[in-house]
Parts: C-alpha cells; sequence; structure tokens
C-alpha cells in the first residue's frame, strides 16, 4: 500500500521493473532465435543498406526494438554475444571490428524501422491523449501502478514509443493530484455540514480509544462473540453508512477505486488524518465506511447460513 503522491514525481516501479521496460534487452539464445529472425520485408530493407556493418547494427536494433519497443545507442563490443549469433547466421565469412555506427545511418535506420513495424514516436498531441487516458483511468483505479500498466498496454495497442519513465511519474503525479482535488471539491460541495460533523466523531477521542480505530478491527474469526461485535459495529456504522451511498455515487469513481480509497484508513494514523485536509480525509471515510459496512453484511450473512 503506497501514500498518495504528495508531490508530482512518483516512485512507481522497482529498478528491476524499470530496467525490464527501458533497459536494453539482454538475450538468451532462444531470444536471440526469435527477435532477430529477418521477415521477408526486412530482408529487403536490409539488403539496401550498403555495408556489413550497417546491416549488423540494423539488425541488433530492430530486434532489441522488437524487444522493447524502443532504440538504445551501443557499439558492437557492448553487445558482443549478439554480434556473434547474429554473424554466425547472417556473415559466417566477415571479420568484424566493433565499431559505434554513424549517428545518420543510426537515425536513417530507426526510421526505417518504425515504418516496418508501424511505429511511431510519441509527440505532443500523442502525449495529451496520454494524460486524457490516465485521467479516465485515474477513477477507475486510482493505483499508479494501474494507471501506468493501462498506459503501457494503450501505448502498445496505438504502436507508440512510450516517452521516458521520469515523463510517466509527473504526468501521473499530477492526474492523481488532480483527481485528489475534484473528488475533495465535490464532497466539500456536497456533504453538509451535519455530515461532516458525524464523519468527525471517527476521529476523536472520547473513551480511550478513537472511533475510526474500533472500527477497523475485522473478525478475527467466526466465534459467536466475534460475530456479535461485528453485527453491532455494523448497527453503529448505519448513519455514517447512509451518508457514504448518499454521496459516494456523486464522486463518479469504481468500486475499486473505493476500495482503494478505503485501504488507506489503514495506511494513515490518525494524527495525520487530522493534519490533512479534512474533504480528501472525507472521500477516504466515506470509502471506508461503505466497504467496511459491506464486509460486516457479508459476515453477518455467513453467520445466518
Amino acid at each position: 500500500m503506497s501514500e498518495p503522491p504528495p508531490t508530482s514525481r512518483l516512485a512507481i516501479l522497482t529498478a528491476d521493473e524499470i530496467d525490464a521496460l527501458y533497459a536494453r534487452p539482454i538475450f538468451s539464445l532462444e531470444d536471440q532465435i526469435e527477435y532477430f529472425e529477418l521477415t521477408p520485408p526486412e530482408k529487403v530493407a536490409l539488403s539496401q543498406l550498403r555495408t556489413p556493418i550497417s546491416q549488423i547494427h540494423f539488425i541488433l536494433q530492430l530486434g532489441y526494438f522488437k524487444a522493447r519497443h524502443r532504440f538504445f545507442r551501443f557499439t558492437l563490443a557492448d553487445v558482443e554475444g549478439d554480434v556473434r549469433h547474429i554473424q554466425a547466421r547472417y556473415f559466417a565469412d566477415l571479420i568484424l571490428e566493433p565499431a559505434l555506427a554513424p549517428s545518420t545511418t543510426h537515425e536513417r535506420q530507426q526510421e526505417l524501422i518504425l515504418e516496418l513495424t508501424g511505429y511511431r514516436r510519441c509527440g505532443d498531441t500523442d502525449r495529451h491523449q496520454l494524460r486524457h487516458r490516465a485521467e479516465q483511468l485515474a477513477r477507475i483505479d486510482s493505483q499508479p501502478i494501474y494507471i501506468l500498466r493501462e498506459l503501457f498496454a494503450y501505448l502498445t495497442q496505438h504502436r507508440w514509443i512510450a516517452p521516458g519513465y521520469s515523463w510517466f511519474q509527473e504526468m501521473i503525479g499530477e492526474v492523481l493530484l488532480n483527481e485528489q482535488d475534484r473528488l475533495s471539491a465535490i464532497i466539500s460541495q456536497q456533504m453538509t455540514d451535519e455530515e461532516r460533523e458525524t464523519l468527525r466523531t471517527l476521529l476523536t477521542n472520547p473513551n480511550g480509544l478513537y472511533e475510526i480505530t474500533q472500527l477497523k478491527h475485522e473478525p478475527r474469526s467466526f466465534a459467536n462473540t466475534e460475530l456479535a461485535r461485528e453485527i453491532q459495529r455494523g448497527q453503529q456504522m448505519k448513519p455514517l453508512y447512509e451518508i457514504a451511498r448518499r454521496l459516494l455515487p456523486q464522486l463518479k469513481i469504481s468500486n475499486e477505486s473505493i476500495k482503494y480509497y478505503a485501504s488507506l484508513i489503514h495506511y494513515y494514523s490518525v494524527y495525520q488524518m487530522t493534519q490533512r485536509d479534512f474533504s480528501l480525509i472525507s472521500v477516504y471515510l466515506l470509502c471506508f465506511i461503505h466497504h467496511r459496512y459491506q464486509m460486516v453484511q457479508d459476515h453477518d450473512s455467513s453467520a445466518k447460513s
């Protein structure tokens, strides 16, 4: 569970996950056989290149692009294992000196690969479209990893080269902050003063234990005493649940988002919640009450069946 972003730069992926998307791939023999296989149109494109060194760089760039859908800079010395495979497969009699292909050759080959694969670079208009898609996704599930994965699927569907990871971090962070602002504004406008005070009681401590802390406790078993406490919690939550049932549909978020925001109540301490904007905390509390009350009803139904 991760906290909603306080800034626009999110830690969405681990270092290994970033490498899996953005680092030049390290091919096994099976990978080499698969990704360095040339289709008939690719063989035609290869034949148009003048020198064996350019042809080898082309096969390498094409294979890496098929694996990652992005381009890399490298020398033949950087990728000796792949070069040996390609040489044995396509240039058995050629003696090679490790070299970096000229920039113009590199760029020209990239354009050729884009033409062959049907991909294109992600321009400003495309990035705006990705942001709009992220805004839609944030209402379905506000977890950054969900949004990023769906955006990569969207990129694959449209055959666009993905922008850099830092761009996604900043964009998704901004989208989630804007989504929080949207939810806070709706709650601030639609919740009555009486409802607001009723929610505030969850964060008060009249008898040595915060009410929200008591509601977090789930039954440890289906023993009669545990189920009796659970039923009592349900009765306690009923007025709060009615508030949640009135307000949550106005947020226009999915059940997955409700579950996610509900889970944040377990992330924050009561003190932390009292230090944050109460309209936003109200969103989390309402989602928690809605989710927790339904759990109580499920437990009650299981006990009766």
